[in-house]
Order: C-alpha cells, then structure tokens, then sequence
C-alpha cells in the first residue's frame, strides 16, 4: 500500500484560501486515479493525506507507482484564480504481511515511511521496512 501526503499543504489554504486547497486536493486525488488499476483502492484518509490500496503487486512495483504519481503531481500545474500553483507529496509504502493482524498495521509501516520521507525533505518516496518475521524450528524425532 502507499500513503501520501501533499507537502505544505497548509501553506496553499493560508495563501489561496480553502477554496484553493480544494482545488488541489480534487487534483491531487484524479492524478493518483488516473495513474492505478481498477482493482487498486484510493481514499483520502483527512486533510491532505491519502492512501491507495494495491492488491496482488510486489514490492517494487508500488514504489515504481508512488514514484509515477509523485513525477506527474511535481510537473502539474494547478490553476485556481488566474494563479499557477505547484504541489508536491511524501510517499511511504509498505507491505501488508500474512502476519499483520489488519490493514492498520500495515498502514502504520507506511505512515512511518511517509514522515522519514518528510523529513529528509520532502517530493519523495520512502519504502517501510518489512516488520522481522518470527521463524520457528522444529526438529523431527
């Protein structure tokens, strides 16, 4: 899965209005749908952030995908006003495991992933590292 979430996101509602802000969170959330397949999930979870369920893809291919929508999100224009305004977002992007005991966990990886891809600064892409797998030994008589 991927979350995202658009950096200085408040700066646009602070400067532009709430109008704006809306503007570009309904542009935001189209770029993301055009950019997935029909069996992928997008939600916005509040505010600026969002979150895009991808059944059945590996590892990379969802850090590919967050990679696709962080490119076209950077490059797109956002009219609003006669005003030309830009947006960037954080991604982080986790893997649900068999042993995640729901979606939530898996969603939390990925939150984690999201803040270390802010705060290394922003417009990037921060994979969670995959939670230690319990291994047990058997020994046969």
């Amino acid at each position: 899965l991927i979350q995202l979430d658009l950096d200085y996101f408040k700066q646009i509602n602070d400067t532009y209005g709430h109008a704006a802000g809306d503007q570009v969170l309904r542009k935001a959330a189209t770029i993301c749908q055009n950019q997935i397949r029909t069996v992928d999930t997008l939600g916005r979870i509040g505010g600026e952030e969002f979150a895009i369920i991808l059944p059945e893809t590996e590892c990379a291919s969802a850090y590919q995908l967050a990679e696709r929508i962080r490119h076209v999100l950077a490059e797109t224009i956002i009219l609003f006003d006669n005003k030309e305004l830009h947006v960037t977002a954080s991604f982080g992007v986790a893997m649900l495991q068999p042993e995640d005991p729901d979606l939530d966990t898996a969603l939390q990886r990925a939150d984690k992933a999201l803040y270390a891809a802010k705060n290394k600064g922003r417009n990037r892409v921060e994979m969670a590292p995959s939670p230690a797998t319990k291994r047990t030994h058997s020994s046969t008589i």
